[in-house]
């Protein structure tokens, strides 16, 4: 009987995964708890691990493919020749094809010499070869009985002479782009089409946040055993501010507006592959040393890949901050359904005017983006008026 190979759950908010990569080939041995498949949900990449050693039989969800949860996307046997059949209990059923076939994984199956007469070939790939204009009988396919697949015609274009790769522009390559960065550009769009997106700027003098960090930093990190950073220390501010404007907390809807009574503090953080927004839940309830702590975490498993779904969701405002890398000012786009997103500068030594004397004080910029359609500019001010206060003051948070 074959193993069936699974579209895992990740989180309880997961519905649905895009394969990105097959680690084997149809017809390779694959050993228990090695990476068989990469898939996608959410911009975070995960890695299955086979649940048993066996051979690939087939593959039934190809690259780029996007399943549900619990879609069956691969087979594997135990021996050569091993026909394929369904197991019972499952949430997707075997093509009755792939049931009766009769698997006879060699290497005398691969290649064009015992080619069916009618070219085998998956519908992805046959769609991409139509794309860069290639014709299939031209290719040698490395599936089961010299099935073409996208890998396949992918490596048939980069052989080809430059001048005739239809996908190439100019002096450049145009670059497929990937799960997470087509996620990204759809919540981007959707962001600046469907919301009423407004901006307000203040400047604010961070010498009471610096002091604050100086006081607080040991203390922090005695208690939860991480570095406390500015970040940290504005994202609470922040939820204090939004607690006393609950106007910020609020999510637009056909019918109305949903006010949220619970602050979910949304961070905005760059990987290498794009922008990911992890979650601290209810901060407005967390200590400093909580919100350090849950920072931390968060940040540790992004670089590491290993954020899930579930904490990637549900944040009610976000906080964006580009000050380390010198940005003195910037606008955001709002993370929907959220009704606004906090920018925040770089600190910067500047001279301002202060009791009609020029100083040099560490001042930042923020920059709200806000939905006007929720908020109007009256409110988004006062909010900004008493967020500016409370970062100059931050003992009143803080303490």
């Amino acid at each position: 009987m074959a193993i069936q190979v699974l579209m895992p759950k990740i989180g309880l908010t997961m519905a649905e995964g895009k394969i990105l990569e097959w680690k084997k080939r149809e017809g390779e041995w694959v050993e228990k708890g090695e990476i068989l498949y990469v898939f996608e949900t959410e911009k975070v990449t995960f890695d299955v691990e086979a649940p048993e050693s066996g051979f690939l039989a087939q593959i039934l969800a190809e690259e780029d493919e996007v399943v549900p949860v619990g879609a069956v996307v691969g087979l594997l046997v135990k021996e050569k020749g091993e026909q394929v059949e369904p197991a019972a209990g499952k949430t997707r059923t075997i093509p009755e094809t792939v049931q009766k076939q009769v698997l006879a994984i060699s290497a005398s199956d691969t290649g064009r010499a015992n080619r069916p007469a009618r070219i085998r070939a998956t519908p992805m790939a046959r769609r991409l070869a139509k794309e860069r204009g290639l014709d299939l009988e031209s290719l040698a396919g490395s599936g089961i009985g010299g099935r073409i697949k996208i890998r396949d015609v992918e490596s048939a274009t980069d052989k080809r002479p430059r001048e005739q790769v239809s996908l190439q522009i100019e002096e450049g390559k145009l670059v497929k782009l990937s799960g997470m960065r087509t996620i990204i550009a759809q919540k981007m769009l959707a962001s600046k089409i469907e919301t009423a997106q407004t901006y307000m700027t203040v400047s604010v003098d961070a010498t009471g946040i610096l002091e604050s960090r100086e006081k607080l930093i040991t203390i922090v990190e005695k208690k939860a055993g991480v570095r406390l950073t500015v970040t940290d220390i504005l994202m609470k501010i922040t939820a204090s501010a939004i607690a006393l404007h609950p106007i910020m907390n609020t999510r637009w809807a056909p019918d109305g507006i949903v006010w949220l009574d619970a602050i979910h503090m949304g961070m905005a953080m760059a990987l290498e592959e794009g922008l990911i927004v992890p979650v601290i839940w209810d901060i407005g309830r967390k200590a400093l040393s909580e919100t350090a702590k849950a920072r931390a975490a968060l940040v540790e498993k992004g670089k590491t890949g290993k954020l899930t779904p579930d904490e990637m969701k549900g944040s009610t405002f976000t906080l964006s901050s580009l000050g380390m890398f010198g940005v003195e000012e910037f606008t955001a786009n709002i993370n929907q359904p959220e009704s606004a997103i906090l920018a925040v500068g770089a600190i910067l030594d500047k001279p301002v005017v202060v009791s009609k004397q020029i100083v040099i004080r560490p001042m930042m910029r923020l920059t709200l983006s806000y939905d006007h359609r929720v908020i109007d500019g009256a409110k988004a001010a006062e909010f900004m008026k008493t967020l500016k206060a409370l970062m100059e003051d931050p003992i009143l948070v803080l303490a």
